[in-house]
């Protein structure tokens, strides 16, 4: 289980406070060594936070027995980075908040090619740079069937047999 990610943003706080609305949590300013950075946390209990760093923010490894140290970098406006979020609010209602913030949000299907979609995500631009899929409680349940091992099998089967 993955309890928390980091993602670059423009503005920090904004997109920290849209992340904590989509869960249904609260937004709080990130303390550690990076002046700026924010973080939305569900309150689930799993502790699921998602902390946002000013987007020209780099993590580096630290020297020896040092943690991982931050520096400000020109930071790539795109990147194969995203994740899937499952979310409080209904598919509805994050349309809405992605037209409200001028974001890129669209409901799509996920699978292979030339077959019916496996699951539904909503893609969700933050920032219109930075892909977070959003899965609302109705949708979560098709791409966890999708991901279970039998499933995978059955369709690795299938797809060698092909």
């Amino acid at each position: 289980m993955i309890h928390h990610v980091s993602i670059p943003a423009m503005e920090p706080k904004r997109v920290a406070g849209v992340l904590a609305e989509l869960m249904g949590g609260r937004s709080f300013p990130f303390p550690g060594p990076v002046p700026g950075a924010w973080m939305a946390v569900s309150g689930d209990p799993h502790g699921t936070m998602v902390e946002v760093y000013p987007a020209e923010t780099v993590l580096l490894p630290g020297r020896g027995e040092a943690p991982v140290q931050f520096s400000a970098d020109a930071a790539a406006t795109h990147g194969p980075f995203h994740f899937l979020l499952s979310v409080a609010l209904d598919a509805d209602a994050i349309m809405r908040l992605g037209a409200r913030e001028g974001w890129r949000t669209r409901l799509l299907g996920r699978g292979a090619p030339g077959r019916p979609p496996e699951f539904h995500v909503i893609e969700y631009w933050i920032e219109n740079q930075f892909l977070v899929e959003l899965a609302p409680k109705g949708m979560i349940a098709a791409y966890q069937a999708a991901l279970q091992f039998e499933a995978l099998e059955r369709y690795f089967s299938n797809q060698a047999a092909a």
